[in-house]
């Protein structure tokens, strides 16, 4: 081997420069592929980073090849490996900062032919074992190789745990089996692994180390303090302590506990071998003895100072009835004005059992004892509230039996009313995905960029899941929470969580139908929200229905659908659409049955029909309508299109053609039939038909029921605005009511009026949104009177037409005061026109006279009246005098109408019967 160096030169850096040459190259190990090489650094005194660069150059090139092509060398020692064994090689360093790079320093190497014999590289170090020493440093240790095949040394490789990014830990082989780690993160895992090294290269790496936080070594722990007594029976004592304040960062698991006679100096020991819980009872004790007892606490690192020795404890029997101190004071959820205590229960209960439980606390340095609950409560915890924030308080507990209030536990540390900063508390939901019930609770105080997340989740909850729930965080400056789960609140819960696991698809729409062209069936319904990997299939009567480019869906609206083709007769039934989307599930029924069936048969059938119609021949485009116009005409109506010269157009009714007499107007489309005196002689089934080579069509309209009732009354909103007040016309006929319309006249005879035919007259013309009505009153009486004397009184009696009248409901007869008679006829009528006698006599003799009534239509021209003096006849008297005897009459009414005598011929007898003809209406034009 020959090694050539050339020395460099040293000067000094100054700020702003690039560093100086490096010096005393030289090669430290030589193999046959690998060298390492070091160097000295050159004089640096800037503040800005250093690193070298390190280049080869093969002999017989003249390319200088940079060896650390990705990271800078920090350190002025490198290997260099992968080299061809025989060659040889020049090697040369430069150092550099962030204002350049320095001068070369090189070294002229070259390797011989010579071969090392070796049966390879060496084999896998053995287990790998990791052991805290600082907060940055880590001790590894491990076992050789079985084969060390002239071994050289060691590499050890780090990396933070859960993560692939190995870095080395050392530069140069390491000759021994353990290696300080340092420059480490706090806090921080990680895992180790080391590989062998000889002439001929490196071994496989070794098995990872068990994962191991950076935390300072172990120490023992502090003494326990604070001995108590819980029970004496008078040869025996038990006693509790508090732990240790400071672990030595290890679990403390051993305790050991002294004790000697009060006033001596001698400890013993209790018991050889160790003592796992902070609870023991000490043997054979001198009854009335004085004893004093101290602990000592014991952990990975070994054995920790002893405590304090404990107050004078007198080996006495214990006979009072209350209980003894409860142990153990514990806090968890501590709140700014809040607190959960729990405690054990005392080993001795005194009389009879523990029935409950006081807390008691008082501030820092202070006497008062304030009792939290006055009510003694049951269990071994307690939550005291209304204390003040960033208080320190210290508590004690007492417990309660049949004979009264116990002794007062071990006063406790002191506890500061203060929330842990960033304090969570649990919170309990129903996860949406699998409808498990789960409590979580976030911790705070962890490492940077860590969080812990503590879940309790409940698969199968039921009723026994009531209560309260507890969750504390270890290694943490008393992080904790609790929920209480009432029943109300969990039925809540459990109904949601069979909702989430049995979840159903909500629908905004049921499945409905839509008859589209060509008389096609869409089956659809919307559900409030799909994803776009739903599924779903419809059934006919249980009979699935494919096609799967006729099935559909929008994610955006959540409509699903189908399209029937062809919807006939046999799909009548039950249609059915099942949805899955994830775990939601859905379902939506139609009936189609019965009138239902046939509607949307028939409504199928017509759209089918219309498509072929409006796509190949003449069609009607508006369809045939009733119009009622404001001058009462009415006319049917209809559009058509598609037409061509050749095309026909032709009115029926009933099957029957009716010709009009314009005809229809095909160039405009428009096709009018005018019906002339509408009326129920109209009414019928009416149809329109446009036809040509390629085709026919037909509408029609039946003109009955409510399409005619709907005219009508249409016709009578017009009529009746425009109905003028009803009169009163006499005729021939007799009496005529007349009511004058714009249109149309309504009128009503009265044929020879009688008695029923008084009253009053109305005529109501209506529809559907309002009336119209016009009244006459047609009733009246008559009256003749007379002035007569005599003495004595004389008696009346009157005669119509030489008949005596009998007085009955229509003639009343009276004779007022003995000398004014009168004769009132009630509800004249025509019948009552006739001659009339009123005679008047006593046993003396006496007088008639005759009155003639003439009753005349309304409106009827009456004849000219001339004034004559009617003539009296004298009735002697008879022989002997016969007085007449007045007759019997029913109670006159008060007359309302008085007749007008007037002398004139006697009317010819009218008629026995009477009657009313029903007026018929006349159009007018």
């Amino acid at each position: 081997m020959v090694l050539r160096l050339s020395v460099g030169y040293c000067f000094l850096v100054a700020e702003g420069n690039p560093p100086g040459v490096p010096s005393g190259v030289q090669v430290c190990e030589i193999d046959r592929t690998y060298v390492v090489l070091s160097w000295k650094s050159p004089p640096y005194y800037s503040k800005a980073p250093m690193w070298y660069y390190l280049e080869k150059l093969m002999s017989g090139s003249n390319a200088w090849q940079r060896v650390n092509t990705q990271v800078p060398i920090r350190s002025p020692r490198y290997a260099v490996f992968d080299l061809a064994e025989g060659k040889e090689y020049k090697f040369r360093v430069l150092s550099a900062n962030m204002h350049g790079t320095s001068e070369s320093e090189f070294s002229f190497l070259s390797l011989c032919a010579c071969f090392l014999f070796s049966t390879g590289v060496p084999s896998a170090p053995g287990q790998v074992i990791a052991t805290r020493e600082t907060d940055t440093s880590v001790l590894i240790q491990w076992a050789p190789p079985k084969d060390p095949n002239n071994l050289i040394g060691y590499y050890i490789d780090q990396c933070v745990a859960g993560s692939k990014d190995w870095t080395s830990a050392n530069h140069k082989p390491h000759k021994k089996t353990k290696f300080v780690v340092s420059g480490l993160a706090k806090g921080q895992t990680y895992v180790f692994r080391v590989q062998a090294i000889n002439e001929l290269g490196l071994s496989d790496e070794s098995q990872e180390s068990a994962p191991l936080t950076v935390k300072a070594a172990l120490t023992p722990p502090s003494a326990p303090y604070d001995i108590a007594l819980l029970n004496c029976d008078g040869r025996s004592m038990v006693l509790n302590w508090k732990k240790p304040l400071h672990s030595g960062g290890a679990e403390v698991k051993e305790y050991y506990v002294d004790k000697r006679r009060s006033g001596t100096a001698l400890w013993r020991e209790v018991h050889i071998p160790p003592v796992h819980e902070r609870l023991y009872k000490v043997e054979g004790l001198t009854e009335g003895a004085v004893y004093q007892f101290r602990v000592y606490a014991a952990n990975l690192a070994g054995l920790g100072p002893a405590s304090k020795h404990s107050a004078d404890f007198t080996c006495e029997l214990w006979t009072m009835p209350e209980p003894g101190p409860a142990h153990d004071l514990t806090f968890c959820e501590v709140r700014d004005n809040s607190l959960v205590v729990e405690w054990e229960e005392p080993v001795y209960c005194g009389s009879g059992p523990i029935t409950g439980y006081h807390v008691e606390y008082a501030k820092k340095d202070s006497t008062d004892w304030v009792t939290a609950n006055e009510a003694a409560v049951s269990h071994r915890f307690l939550k005291v509230t209304g204390l003040q924030a960033a208080e320190s308080y210290v508590f004690r507990v007492r417990a309660v039996n049949a004979a009264g209030v116990g002794m007062a536990s071990m006063a406790s540390d002191l506890v500061t009313a203060k929330a842990v900063a960033g304090s969570q508390e649990v919170s309990c939901v129903v996860d949406e995905k699998t409808g498990d019930i789960v409590l979580s609770f976030e911790s705070c105080q962890l490492s940077e960029g860590h969080r812990c997340i503590s879940k309790l989740i409940f698969k199968n909850p039921d009723k026994d899941d009531v209560g309260t729930f507890s969750v504390s965080v270890t290694n943490t400056e008393g992080v904790s929470s609790s929920y209480t789960i009432t029943s109300e609140e969990l039925a809540k819960m459990l109904a949601l969580s069979h909702d989430i696991r049995h979840p159903i698809i909500p629908l905004k729409t049921e499945l409905s139908y839509k008859i589209l062209e060509r008389g096609r069936m869409r089956f659809w319904l919307q559900a409030e929200e799909i994803s776009s990997n739903v599924t779903y299939k419809f059934f006919a009567n249980n009979k699935e229905l494919s096609g799967p480019n006729k099935m559909g869906h929008d994610v955006s609206t959540g409509i699903i659908e189908f399209i029937l083709d062809h919807f006939t007769e046999e799909n009548e039934g039950t249609f059915t659409c099942q949805i899955t989307d994830g775990g939601g599930k859905a379902q939506s029924s139609l009936v189609l049955i019965g009138d239902a069936f046939k509607a949307a048969l028939a409504e199928a059938d017509y759209q089918r029909r219309e498509y072929i119609r409006v796509k190949e021949g003449p069609h009607f485009s508006e369809f045939l309508t009733l119009q009622i116009g404001d001058d009462c005409s009415v006319t049917l109506v209809c559009k058509v299109a598609n037409l061509k010269k050749e095309s026909e157009f032709h009115w029926y009714k009933e099957d029957t053609e009716i010709i009009p007499d314009v005809k229809p107007d095909l160039g405009s489309g428009v096709c009018k039939l005018p019906i002339k005196e509408f009326s129920q002689k109209t009414t019928g089934v009416y149809k329109a038909t446009i036809s040509d080579d390629r085709g026919k069509d037909m509408s029609q309209i039946d003109i009955s029921g409510k399409v005619f009732d709907d005219a009508i009354s249409k016709l009578s909103q017009l009529a009746g605005a425009s109905a003028a007040e009803l009169v009163i016309k006499c005729t021939a006929t007799g009496i005529q009511l007349q009511c004058h319309m714009k249109y149309y006249t309504s009128e009503m005879n009265v044929i020879e009026p009688g008695e029923k035919d008084k009253g009053s007259y109305s005529i109501v013309i209506t529809n559907a949104e309002n009336s119209h009505k016009r009244t006459l009153d047609l009733s009246g009486d008559g009256h003749l009177t007379c002035t007569v004397c005599g003495d004595p009184k004389p008696q009346v009696s009157w005669l119509k037409n030489g008949a005596e009248v009998e007085p009955d409901d229509q003639y009343v007869v009276s004779l007022d005061q003995g000398k004014f008679a009168s004769l009132t006829i009630k509800g004249v009528s025509m019948e009552d026109s006739g001659r009339y006698t009123m005679i008047v006599q006593n046993k003396y003799g006496g007088e008639s006279v005759d009155i003639v009534v003439s009753v005349y239509r309304h409106g009827e021209k009456l004849p000219e009246a001339k004034p004559t003096l009617t003539p009296k006849t004298i009735i002697p008297p008879k022989l002997p005098i016969e007085i007449p005897q007045p007759k019997t009459q029913p109670a006159s009414a008060a007359p309302s109408a008085a007749a007008s005598p007037a002398p004139s011929p006697a009317p010819p007898k009218a008629p026995a019967g009477r009657g009313i003809r029903s007026p018929t209406p006349s159009r007018r034009k």
